[in-house]
């Protein structure tokens, strides 16, 4: 083959693989936007359904994202550091975490949990709460609840 013809073809197909190449990086750069807005509407809306439950005069969303507690008699330090595990756990994993929101029903949950598929659900940190108290509040709370013992040292 004559070399100038043989230098134009390898041109072209160099040409055709950067073509493809950049169509497939912008295909992927475009799939991973529509990813990562589906779960930003995801997760607004998670928070959106937490916002409505939530008491009006207090609501905020600077309380995303922050570790809240009561030093005192109203919790133990073991419920305190236990609390701040799982919020830590639930933050490392990208969630959006609210600690004692008020909500409009007077309850005060210890973690509302928002994940980035619009799922929200509740973490009550438990010391020696009784049987009676918890039934009332999985009744009460307007989002599914999870009770997690502060003795129990299990990741979930």
């Amino acid at each position: 083959m004559d070399p100038d013809k043989l230098k134009k073809l390898q041109e072209k197909q160099l040409n055709k693989r950067i073509e493809a190449f950049n169509r497939k990086k912008v295909d992927n750069i475009a799939r991973r936007k529509n990813i990562a807005q589906k779960q930003h509407m995801n997760v607004n809306t998670a928070i959106m359904r937490v916002k409505e439950e939530a008491r009006q005069d207090t609501w905020c969303t600077t309380h995303a994202n922050c570790f809240r507690c009561s030093i005192g008699k109203a919790e133990s330090e073991k419920h305190i550091r236990k609390k701040f595990d799982r919020f830590l756990e639930w933050r490392l994993f990208g969630a959006t975490v609210f600690t004692e929101l008020r909500l409009k029903d007077g309850s005060r949950p210890d973690l509302i949990i928002c994940l980035n598929n619009g799922e929200v659900f509740i973490e009550e940190i438990v010391e020696s709460e009784k049987e009676e108290s918890l039934l009332l509040k999985e009744d009460k709370y307007p989002f599914p609840i999870k009770i997690i013992k502060v003795d129990d040292n299990a990741k979930t």
